[in-house]
């Protein structure tokens, strides 16, 4: 999980603001953009989204030239 990315928490969709470790490996502590807080623990199972543009890649033809 990085900033920025959007998770998807009890149906609602929330944007990663800031991510801090906990002391002793207990787990990360997530901040949203709208000022709500997340403790995850080493067992923790979230679904994350990147928001931006899809790799360049994705828009080659197949057969194209490199």
């Amino acid at each position: 999980m990085q900033v920025g990315d959007a998770i998807s928490v009890g149906g609602r969709t929330l944007i990663v603001a800031d991510l801090c470790q906990l002391p002793g490996g207990a787990g990360k502590m997530v901040r949203f953009h709208s000022g709500e807080r997340l403790t995850l623990h080493p067992r923790s199972v979230l679904v994350a989204t990147r928001i931006g543009p899809p790799p360049v890649r994705a828009y080659r033809r197949r057969g194209a030239e490199r």
